[in-house]
């Protein structure tokens, strides 16, 4: 039995040292999340209402004629009429997964967006008068923007939350939305599920390991309270043995 407790003792002491710091920054991290307003964190505050427009439906041109039009030809999976930056478009996605946005009057095709439209969809989606502060093409994923929808322009503003939007040149589309609180958010979310490169992966190695070892560091400080506690059992009865 003193052996089984010395080693347990030991296994106990070195996992706790292991996984000790861990196991306060997924406390940490925990506390902190959940304290941030997540309707913050997801940059709500800062959405202007979407404007109302007449679509003028009488006066457009059918999906198959605006495509023609645009150049577009071969399988049409999905076509959706929808508004953007003030005008009727057809989101046309072709079988191969790529989105083309075209006037739903003109059969102008309008993607890719060029640097002066992403500013004016980011200005009209951002609540208040603010312009843009700077705008920025990614051509490549960074730990803020981990969208697929490459390359993407990220216009910023200078409105106290760190406000960023990404738009993809391919679609015309808002990708991602970030602020400070979202990098908080997402520096602690990191933190906590160990996934220190792409920030997703909820099933990490490291995240399995640490579970696995704070699991392993648990049960063996049960096994010495259970061992202690009945050493001290047994030392209580023989002492009472040995005075009565």
């Amino acid at each position: 039995m003193t052996s089984v407790l010395r080693w347990t003792a030991r296994i106990h002491k070195w996992l706790a040292l292991l996984v000790g710091i861990q196991i306060v920054l997924w406390v940490a991290g925990g506390a902190v999340m959940s304290l941030l307003d997540i309707d913050n964190v997801h940059g709500d505050q800062n959405v202007a209402p979407v404007p109302v427009i007449d679509l003028e439906l009488a006066s457009a041109i059918s999906p198959a004629e605006a495509a023609g039009l645009a150049g577009l030809s071969g399988v049409v999976k999905r076509v959706e009429l929808m508004p953007w930056l003030g005008r009727a478009v057809y989101q046309v996605e072709d079988y191969f997964g790529t989105r083309h946005l075209i006037d739903a009057h003109s059969g102008e095709r309008l993607t890719p967006i060029s640097e002066a439209t992403a500013i004016a969809l980011a200005e009209q989606f951002h609540l208040g008068d603010l312009s843009a502060s700077s705008v920025e093409l990614l051509e490549a994923s960074t730990t803020e923007y981990r969208g697929a929808d490459l390359p993407a322009w990220r216009v910023n503003f200078d409105d106290g939350d760190g406000t960023s939007l990404y738009y993809a040149v391919d679609t015309g589309m808002l990708t991602s939305r970030r602020n400070d609180e979202w990098r908080l958010f997402d520096f602690f979310w990191m933190l906590h599920i160990m996934g220190y490169q792409d920030r997703d992966d909820f099933n990490t190695i490291w995240l399995q390991a640490f579970a696995l070892f704070s699991l392993v560091t648990v049960f063996a400080g049960l096994l010495l309270l259970f061992i202690k506690m009945r050493r001290s059992l047994l030392a209580a009865l023989k002492r009472a043995e040995t005075t009565g």
